[in-house]
């Protein structure tokens, strides 16, 4: 079915359209306008009320079970995202079914599974975080190509920290198989992040959380991904993984086009052994293990934290992610990309999600 969203208002890539209307065919953005339109043929109408049409969020970084984050994270805005594994995961059958889910794609009415993201195994033991340690290990190339088979061309993005022995060859191997290697759960020096970085290490995961601290004499691997223009950075936007001061200071050095924000989110994960204590999830030692944030929540706290406008708050996003995913039909609503489209209001309430120009969440009026 063909569909025109009018009466919205259009997050392009220079700002609000204001009145604006989207033109949705066979999947695909057909056009956009800011005029009064006419002829509008078979297409079925969609009264966007004044809200916001925006890209589909996608998140790089989300756990649980791939079929309940597909159903559940679209009423938030996400039409894409990668199936995320822990460490512990790669001894269960977390990996298969997030390998499943990649290579099926789209779930009839969810987001779509855009592949696997890896959190380790090759991480530090004295920056684990929430990982579980006994299931660290070192790089193995063997192994990793072993790793990289069992995914079946799904593994999109795995973490490693740049100081363990053996780390320089894996992320060597990871970018010559299309996979991007993102630093993080690591206490590496400012010139040892430098080096993974030379070597293809492109996106660091999210930073500040499980990295060593930042010192003006020893800056670190925060200090590294900050202030290279090569690397991506995930961030976490609770207000709790990071402050909001801080994210302000990140915005500054890194500006809107390389950050990318991402949920970390366990609330579809019912494995991990940690718990809400209604701010954040811990385990029982206290460590912080994950969110329970939304993509819709993290657009809306970058507009309040950084004081930046909704529309690059929603680069961060939509725009970003697929960029570094190298998704070249989604992210941006312009003619020939995926109609992957989110209708939400001022407050940040999402009224309608359409993956592929498919509705697959439509809020009720209350």
């Amino acid at each position: 079915m063909d569909f025109l969203i009018f009466n919205a208002r259009v997050l392009t890539d220079n700002g609000v359209l204001e009145n604006g209307s989207i033109f949705v065919k066979s999947g695909k953005i057909a056009g956009i306008s800011g005029k009064p339109v006419s002829g509008l043929g078979t297409y079925r109408l969609i009264d966007a009320g004044g809200c916001f049409a925006s890209p589909g969020f996608i998140d790089m970084q989300v756990y649980g079970d791939p079929k309940k984050v597909s159903y559940s994270n679209v009423m938030f805005g996400t039409t894409g995202f990668l199936a995320t594994v822990s460490c512990s995961g790669l001894k269960t059958l977390a990996v298969k079914t997030a390998v499943e889910a990649g290579r099926s794609g789209t779930l009839k009415e969810g987001a779509k599974v855009l592949g696997v993201n890896l959190e380790g195994p090759y991480l530090n033991r004295a920056a684990a975080g929430a990982q579980d340690k006994r299931s660290i290990k070192r790089p193995d190339l063997e192994g990793l190509r072993a790793l990289i088979g069992k995914t079946k061309g799904c593994l999109k993005l795995m973490t490693i920290a740049p100081e363990i022995k053996g780390s320089g060859q894996a992320i060597k191997l990871l970018v010559s198989k299309g996979v991007i290697a993102s630093i993080g759960h690591t206490n590496a020096s400012f010139e040892e992040t430098g080096k993974a970085i030379d070597l293809g290490a492109s996106c660091a995961t999210h930073v500040f959380n499980a990295m060593g601290k930042f010192h003006h004499r020893a800056p670190g691997a925060i200090g590294a991904a900050i202030d290279d223009e090569r690397v991506n950075a995930t961030v976490i936007l609770d207000g709790e993984h990071v402050s909001p001061p801080a994210f302000r200071l990140l915005l500054k050095c890194k500006g809107t086009g390389k950050l990318i924000l991402i949920t970390d989110s366990l609330r579809d994960d019912e494995t991990f052994p940690a718990k809400w204590d209604g701010k954040v999830y811990r385990l029982k030692d206290g460590t912080i293990a994950g969110s329970g944030l939304t993509m819709i929540d993290a657009v809306k706290n970058a507009t309040v934290f950084g004081g930046i406008p909704v529309h690059e708050a929603v680069r961060m996003a939509s725009e970003n992610p697929a960029r570094m995913l190298g998704l070249k039909k989604k992210g941006r609503l312009k003619p020939g990309f995926d109609a992957d489209i989110t209708v939400f209001d001022s407050k940040y309430d999402v009224w309608l999600t359409m993956v592929g120009g498919r509705i697959v969440y439509k809020r009720c009026a209350a």
